[in-house]
């Protein structure tokens, strides 16, 4: 009999361990402490002659419509050339209450981006800016408005940078 309990206490030992373990958060954990600029340069990095631009406060509160607060950092880099629309942002949010109003000032960002699009404008561009997406890593919201491949390359690069 005391060989059934201690195989009873070993499985059941067994499984409160397997049960643990899996309520851990699967959620990757990231640096809250990088910089703005470290994180653009990730970016930047990903593709050869991409010439960019920041754009000023008055850029981003004013043509984009973007309101800044609960913002600790941010910067948002265009194409300097003009010639597509490469674009891309990135957010640091104050404190974590302050991330969903950010993702949604995003999303509202490229819905104002699509409802002005001139199709006549440079219609080969569209098609960037209808998948152009924006991710979360802990505190800092990053949007890409990049062909999909530019864009696959420079978000596993935010990931990869930012990843604790």
């Amino acid at each position: 009999m005391k060989t059934i309990r201690r195989l009873l206490l070993i499985v059941f030992a067994a499984l409160f361990a397997l049960s643990a373990a899996s309520c851990g958060s699967s959620e990757p954990s990231y640096k809250d402490d990088a910089a703005v600029e470290d994180v653009t340069t990730q970016i930047i990095a990903v593709k050869d002659g991409w010439s960019f631009v920041q754009m000023p406060d008055s850029y981003i509160s004013g043509a984009m419509q973007f309101d800044l607060s609960g913002c600790a950092e941010y910067a948002v880099e265009i194409n300097a050339l003009g010639t597509n629309v490469d674009e891309f942002g990135v957010f640091k949010a104050s404190d974590t209450d302050s991330v969903a109003a950010i993702e949604k000032r995003v999303d509202d960002y490229f819905k104002f981006r699509l409802d002005n699009w001139m199709d006549e404008y440079m219609p080969e561009e569209k098609p960037k800016l209808e998948s152009a997406e924006r991710r979360t890593y802990g505190l800092y919201v990053v949007y890409a408005i990049f062909d999909d491949s530019t864009r696959k390359s420079a978000f596993d690069a935010v990931d990869s940078y930012l990843k604790k």
